[in-house]
């Protein structure tokens, strides 16, 4: 009979420590990548700006961007320029229509010379972005409050008058969570 060589009886784990080996050698390399990697957030998020604006075109703007925006529109409209006083103010826009333009001496319902020039506002900045927080202020003087006959104080007629200018915001299909109405009374009189 012929004898057969002795082959070696392992379980046959021989190529776990080469599995072994190279899973260090990985490790060791990823370890070395990120030792030589450059962090720069500022970079990346710049970047990252860029590549969003090319796939998503406006719809990611800056919100002072979108402000400036609609501050151009308005200041292009020569009805409104000509009756309201146009600023900004912490990173607002503030339309103030001076004196007596938009109510008469101690009335408050909008006068109907004042009504289109409010409508072009409210238009303008419905077709620009119908979810910008509005907050309107309404303001008197103890004088004009004196000749009103449905308010007993600048304060009471500051507020209707800021009420009236809200409710034509909510005419044009303004959302009621993003208007606010206060008065000033006589505090600030315009």
């Amino acid at each position: 009979m012929s004898q057969q060589p002795d082959l070696d009886e392992g379980g046959g784990d021989d190529w776990l420590v080469s599995y072994a080996d190279m899973m260090t050698l990985i490790a060791c390399f990823f370890i070395l990548m990120m030792a030589f990697a450059n962090y720069d957030p500022a970079g990346f998020n710049k970047k990252a700006i860029e590549l969003s604006k090319s796939f998503n075109k406006d719809k990611y703007k800056s919100s002072e961007l979108k402000m400036k925006e609609l501050m151009e529109e308005i200041v292009k409209h020569p009805e409104i320029v000509k009756k309201a006083k146009i600023s900004t103010r912490d990173g607002e826009i503030v339309v103030s229509f001076s004196g007596s333009i938009l109510f008469g001496e101690g009335e408050h319902n909008i006068s109907p010379e004042a009504m289109s020039s409010l409508d072009v506002l409210i238009d303008i900045i419905k077709t620009k972005r119908k979810n910008y927080r509005v907050i309107i202020e309404g303001h008197s003087d103890a004088f004009e409050a004196s000749k009103s006959a449905i308010a007993d104080s600048a304060w009471e007629l500051g507020a209707i008058r800021s009420a009236k200018v809200l409710s034509r915001f909510e005419y044009y299909g303004f959302e009621t969570n993003r208007l606010a109405a206060t008065t000033k009374g006589d505090s600030e009189p315009l």
